[in-house]
């Protein structure tokens, strides 16, 4: 079934339990635990790019991570030397993936220790928009910036 098939049912009822019923080929899930390569690992999961990949790295003070999408690497710019964080990761895992692709947070998951992420392509954030409205997705899902 398409992913935009199977959003629709969310979309319409906003409900916690259908949003947790998308599956993990559509929503990334983050725990605050989680390994930051892992999440570049349910990025791909959900977006199939085949060019997506992450690598733990050492760094001056302590660990880094290099993401490589469409055969760049990015070392992503943690704030504090060799201190990673969820945060910064998927913020930067979004600007590497733009202009084909773009995450943004699900409100729905907002409190809870586990946070969904929806990556789709621009194509189909447009059809979501118009099919929906701009200010349907917004009031479901948040655009990604450094404040959050």
């Amino acid at each position: 079934m398409d992913k935009l098939k199977k959003l629709e049912k969310y979309i319409q009822s906003e409900s916690y339990e259908d949003l947790v019923g998308l599956g993990y080929d559509i929503i990334m899930w983050v725990d605050w635990r989680e390994f930051d390569d892992s999440i570049v690992k349910y990025c791909e999961k959900c977006l199939n790019t085949q060019s997506l990949t992450a690598e733990m790295t050492k760094v001056e003070d302590g660990d880094g991570l290099a993401i490589t999408y469409q055969d760049q690497t990015h070392h992503v710019p943690y704030p504090k030397t060799g201190i990673m964080d969820r945060d910064t990761t998927i913020v930067t895992l979004n600007k590497i993936i733009q202009p084909d692709f773009e995450i943004r947070f699900c409100k729905g998951s907002d409190g809870a220790d586990t946070l969904a992420f929806l990556p789709l392509s621009q194509a189909e954030w447009t059809i979501l928009s118009e099919q929906y409205g701009a200010e349907k997705l917004e009031k479901l899902f948040e655009k990604m910036n450094l404040e959050s």
